[in-house]
C-alpha cells in the first residue's frame, strides 16, 4: 500500500510528510508512516509487552505540479490514496485554491481519458479490436469529468474498475483533503472550504502547521506527555490513521503477548483464515481454529481472560469468521 501527499507549492506538504513520519531532518521523499492507535498502547500495557508494532504504510511526496504532468502522471499508477493539502495558512480563500486545485485533477484525468478515447479510434480504423465495453465507460467517465465530477464518486461497478486497472486515474482513488491552518484562522473561510469538500464527497481534517512542527521539535519522551495532556481526539497522525481506514475499508485486529503487541490491517469483510495469512503463511497453512476476544469487551474484563471466559465473551471460531475491527486473535494451527 502506498499513500501520495499531493498539494500546491508552499500549502505545507512537506510539514505534513514530516509530522506523520516523525521526523524533522527526513531526508528524501518517501518514508514509512505508522498507523497511531490507543489500543496498541493499552494492549501492550496490559500484557507488559516488550515490543510495540504498528500497521504500516509507504507515504510518497509527491512534486507539487509534477505528478500532473503527462510524463509524471504514470508515476501514480501504484498510489493507493491521496492525502491533498490545501494552504488556509496565509490564503485568504481557501475554498477557491481548493477549487482549483481540484480542477487541476479532474483536467487531468479528462486529458488521459481523450488521449485514450483517440488512440481507441485510431485503433478501430486498423484492425477490427473489440473495445466498445470500455469505449462506453470511457465516454461515461468524460462526461461526468466535465461536469466536475471525481470518477471515483460516480458509482462504477467492480466490472467497471476492472476494466481501468491499468490506468492512473487520480479522482478514481480516495482523497483526503488536510486544511493546513494558522491558530485563531478564521471560521468562516474554513467553513467555506470543508462544505465545498463535503459537496464533492471527500473528508476533510484540519491541521495547526505551525504547531505541530513545534511539537515534532520536542523529544519524544515530551511529545508523547503532550499527546496525553491534549486528551482524546486531539492527536492529528492517529485522526489521519483511522481516517486513511475508513476510505481504504480497512479494520484493525491485534495480536497481543509478553512478547509484543502488534496491529494488522485487513481489508472489511475478510475471514479469518485471512487474518492468519498476514500473520504468517504457515498459520494460515495450518489453521485449526481462532480464539477471539474484541478490545472492547477485553477491557470491559478488566484485561482478565479469566473474566472474559466467565463473561462467554471468548469466542472459538472456524476459518469463515469474518474479522471484526478491534478482533483480538489467537489463531491455533499445526503445521
Amino acid at each position: 500500500m502506498k499513500i501520495g501527499i499531493i498539494g500546491p507549492s508552499q500549502s505545507g506538504k512537506t510539514t505534513i510528510f514530516k509530522v506523520l513520519l516523525q521526523s524533522a531532518d527526513i531526508l528524501g521523499d518517501i518514508g514509512m508512516f505508522k498507523f497511531m492507535d490507543y489500543r496498541i498502547e493499552k494492549l501492550s500495557d496490559i500484557f507488559s509487552s516488550k515490543k510495540k508494532v504498528y500497521p504500516e504504510t509507504a507515504f510518497l511526496d509527491i512534486a507539487s505540479g509534477a505528478g500532473f504532468a503527462a510524463k509524471e502522471y504514470s508515476k501514480l499508477h501504484d498510489v493507493d490514496l491521496f492525502i491533498c493539502v490545501a494552504n488556509a495558512f496565509f490564503n485568504e480563500d481557501p475554498k477557491k485554491g481548493l477549487e482549483g486545485y481540484m480542477m487541476d485533477i479532474i483536467l487531468s484525468d479528462l486529458e488521459a481519458i481523450q488521449n485514450r478515447i483517440t488512440k481507441i479510434e485510431k485503433e478501430r480504423m486498423k484492425m477490427k479490436t473489440d473495445t466498445e465495453s470500455e469505449m462506453k465507460l470511457l465516454k461515461k467517465c468524460q462526461d461526468s469529468l466535465e461536469n466536475s465530477k471525481l470518477l471515483r464518486n460516480i458509482g462504477l461497478t467492480k466490472d467497471e474498475l476492472k476494466l481501468f486497472s491499468g490506468f492512473s486515474f487520480i479522482s478514481l482513488r480516495p482523497i483526503i483533503v488536510v486544511l493546513n491552518l494558522e491558530e485563531g484562522a478564521k471560521e468562516d473561510k474554513i467553513k467555506l472550504a470543508e462544505e465545498y469538500c463535503s459537496s464533492i464527497g471527500v473528508n476533510c481534517i484540519r491541521f495547526f502547521g505551525k504547531t505541530e512542527f513545534e511539537i515534532l521539535e520536542l523529544n519524544p519522551q515530551e511529545r508523547d506527555q503532550f499527546s496525553k495532556d491534549m486528551g482524546s481526539g486531539y492527536n492529528f497522525r492517529e485522526n489521519m490513521s483511522r481516517l486513511i481506514c475508513k476510505e481504504l475499508n480497512l479494520l484493525t485486529f491485534f495480536t497481543a503477548g509478553d512478547k509484543d503487541t502488534t496491529g494488522w490491517h485487513l481489508e472489511s469483510g475478510l475471514s479469518a483464515i485471512e487474518a492468519a495469512g498476514k500473520i504468517h503463511s504457515d498459520i494460515k497453512r495450518g489453521f485449526i481454529r481462532a480464539e477471539i476476544v474484541n478490545y472492547q469487551d477485553f477491557v470491559k474484563c478488566e484485561g482478565n481472560m479469566q473474566k472474559v471466559r466467565e463473561a462467554g465473551l471468548l469466542k472459538i471460531e472456524g476459518k469463515e469468521y469474518i474479522v471484526k475491527d478491534g478482533d483480538m486473535l489467537n489463531i491455533r494451527f499445526n503445521v
